[in-house]
């Protein structure tokens, strides 16, 4: 059975296809509650579930305190009325490491907490923040350190990768005392030991326009010991991009394209006098459009069905059923990643804890 008829199946049992249709027919596209179950589940795990899942239930009271906090210094990065080169000039001229590894924590925990809401929680994964200003972005460049990454490199521009070290551990015997070793600050440790922070700003992309790529990790790179780690894990990050289906395990959400929906949109355009052009664009391994880009070639092609062969339109709808089905922000994402939209999440009520009024001092 070829991928595109497992797409196909997979679509029909879903009931995105209707199966008395002599050909494909995709039912209620165009209508977001049709899709808002498969999207939203109707039972996320509760911040105190998921906080027993990864041991670190004893820090909770700490963990929601962070969360408030970095909702806070979020917002207030992003409504600052400075220009994003003025933001990028006082966050590198008020550097504070471990006051800035202490916000970062409470940034990503407020991020966790937004993919937990959404059952996209990860192990390992990245977060794509939308940032339309690029003030969050400037912020994260002036806190930050440069550093070379195999991240997104079609979309990161020289200057606008690097990373922040947390120099924390989730480890269930850390206290919250303990944490933040070498310094004054203190708060809650990251999920599944990640101690240090990748940024890739995108400025202009024709697609998604601004945006932030964050991508927590387990090591940093100061220091031989860390960088061999990195070695180590670019290594077996390696070994993954060439076996079909590793970047699709459990409790992994990267910002590649699984290989089944390559292999899918690839045999499903390849007829087309333009096909082998949309795949070399939407490429695979993190290296292209990605899922975005095989959504604008879609819905581009299908507005006019009549210029296209038949043997392709229903594979296609098809294919497009089952994109907009698997993902939210299908137009803009690149790949498995947890997507942000956080001019909307800002726009609702922010979370609250005892003790948190505020931004951080530093962006008061």
């Amino acid at each position: 059975m070829s991928t595109m008829s497992r797409i196909i199946r997979r679509a029909r049992k879903s009931r995105l296809i209707d199966k008395s249709a002599s050909q494909a027919t995709v039912i209620s596209l165009s209508n977001p509650e049709t899709l808002a179950s498969v999207h939203d589940s109707p039972n996320p795990l509760s911040l105190n579930a998921y906080l027993n899942s990864v041991e670190l239930a004893h820090h909770e009271p700490a963990i929601r305190s962070a969360i408030a906090q970095g909702a806070q210094d979020v917002f207030a990065v992003m409504t600052n009325p400075r220009s994003v080169d003025e933001i990028h000039r006082l966050a590198r001229k008020t550097r504070e490491l471990s006051v800035h590894a202490q916000q970062v924590t409470n940034i990503m925990w407020y991020f966790f907490s937004l993919a937990l809401r959404r059952n996209q929680h990860f192990m390992t994964g990245a977060f794509l923040c939308s940032d339309p200003s690029g003030r969050l972005s400037a912020y994260f460049r002036g806190i930050g350190t440069p550093r070379l990454s195999s991240h997104l490199k079609r979309h990161s521009a020289p200057g606008c990768t690097g990373g922040i070290d947390l120099n924390g551990s989730s480890s269930a015997t850390t206290t919250p005392t303990s944490f933040w070793k070498g310094s004054q600050s203190r708060g809650p440790p990251l999920p599944h030991d990640h101690r240090h922070v990748l940024y890739i700003a995108i400025a202009d992309d024709p697609r998604r326009g601004n945006c932030l790529f964050l991508k927590p990790e387990r090591h940093g790179v100061a220091g031989v010991r860390n960088l061999a780690h990195h070695a180590a894990q670019y290594a077996k990050s390696l070994r993954r991009r060439y076996t079909f289906g590793a970047n699709e395990v459990l409790g992994m959400r990267k910002e590649r394209i699984p290989d089944r929906l390559v292999a899918a949109f690839a045999e499903t355009v390849a007829p087309l006098p333009d096909g082998a052009l949309a795949i070399a664009e939407v490429g695979r391994h993190g290296e292209g459009e990605g899922i975005g880009g095989m959504h604008a070639f879609l819905t581009s092609k299908l507005a006019d069905p009549e210029a296209l062969p038949e043997s392709v339109h229903a594979p296609m709808r098809a294919l497009l059923a089952y994109l907009l089905a698997e993902y939210d922000f299908v137009a803009s994402r690149f790949g498995n990643e947890v997507f942000l939209d956080l001019t909307a999440e800002l726009a609702g009520l922010l979370p609250e804890a005892p003790g948190v009024g505020g931004p951080s001092i530093l962006l008061q």
